[in-house]
C-alpha cells in the first residue's frame, strides 16, 4: 500500500514537471534599439515576459539582462534596418491617465496606432507562442464539424502601410457535461491617432462617440469638425480619414 502510494506521489511530480513544460510559452529575446527621451539609444535584444512594463535588455546574447525604465523610453525599434522593423511606444491616451502599449503602424500629420488585448502577443505577433495545452486547443477546435470553413492558426491584418500582421487566435477547449466545446478567439485590436506634436492618442470610434471624446484633436479646423457631424466622412477608413483631413485642413492652413 504505501508503495502504492509512493509511486503514486512520484507519478504526481513527474506529470507537475512535464506539464510545466508543456505550457511553457515561447518567448524570446528579439534584436531591437530603444530611443530614450533623453536622446541617447541603446541595441540589444529585448524581452518582454510577464508584462510591456517590465522590458528587460539584454546586451549581448548569454549575458544577464537588465530591466528597463519603460518611462524613460521613446520608442522600442525591432529588427531596426530590415524590412520588419517595427515600431512601439508607450503612450497617454484619451481614455484613461495610464500609458497603453502601443503599435505605430502608419505614419502621416495624423499617425494610426494599434493596441491589442493581449499586449505582449501584439509584440510577438511574428512568432508562434502556443503552448502544448493550446495547441491541443486548436487540435479540438479544428476537430469540430462546424467549424471546419473557419480552419486556421491565426488571423491577419493587412496594415495601411501595406504590411501584413498576424493576429495569433487563442483556442479554449471545454469539456463539461460529457460534450465538448471548441472556440477560437483572436485578440482585440484598437485603432488610435497621434496628430502631428501631440503626445496623446485619440481612440478611433464611430463619429458621434469620437467627436464626443476627441473633438479637441480638430479644434483648429472646424470644417472637419461639421463634416463629422453631418456624416459627411468617417474614420473607417483610416488613411482616407487622414487624406481627407490633409485636404481641408492641413493643407488649407499651409496656404494660409
Amino acid at each position: 500500500m504505501r508503495r502504492n502510494i509512493f509511486l503514486f506521489i512520484v507519478f504526481l511530480s513527474l506529470f507537475n514537471c512535464f506539464s510545466k513544460d508543456f505550457e511553457l510559452r515561447k518567448t524570446p529575446f528579439i534584436k531591437s534599439n530603444i530611443i530614450y527621451k533623453d536622446g541617447t539609444s541603446e541595441k540589444g535584444l529585448l524581452r518582454i515576459a510577464s508584462s510591456v512594463f517590465k522590458p528587460r535588455l539584454q546586451k549581448e546574447k548569454g549575458e544577464k539582462s537588465i530591466k528597463l525604465d519603460y518611462n524613460s523610453i521613446d520608442k522600442i525599434i525591432t529588427n531596426p534596418e530590415t524590412e520588419n522593423e517595427r515600431v512601439f511606444q508607450y503612450l497617454h491616451h484619451n481614455y484613461s491617465k495610464f500609458k497603453i502599449f502601443v503599435e505605430l503602424i502608419y505614419t502621416d500629420v495624423l499617425s494610426i496606432y494599434i493596441s491589442s488585448t493581449d499586449a505582449d502577443d501584439l509584440f510577438y505577433s511574428d512568432f508562434d507562442r502556443q503552448s502544448i495545452g493550446e495547441m491541443m486547443n486548436q487540435a479540438r477546435f479544428e476537430g469540430r464539424s462546424q467549424f471546419s470553413s473557419r480552419l486556421k492558426s491565426s488571423d491577419t491584418l493587412r496594415l495601411p502601410n501595406g504590411k501584413i500582421m498576424t493576429l495569433p487566435i487563442k483556442y479554449s477547449y471545454y469539456n463539461g457535461l460529457s460534450f465538448g466545446v471548441a472556440f477560437g478567439k483572436t485578440p482585440a485590436l484598437n485603432y488610435y491617432l497621434l496628430k502631428q506634436g501631440d503626445t496623446q492618442l485619440y481612440r478611433v470610434e464611430k463619429n458621434k462617440r469620437f467627436l464626443k471624446k476627441a473633438k479637441d484633436i480638430f479644434n483648429d479646423c472646424p470644417i472637419l469638425i461639421n463634416d463629422l457631424e453631418q456624416k459627411k466622412i468617417t474614420l473607417k477608413d483610416l488613411p482616407r480619414f487622414i487624406e481627407y483631413y490633409k485636404d481641408i485642413c492641413f493643407d488649407n492652413k499651409k496656404s494660409q
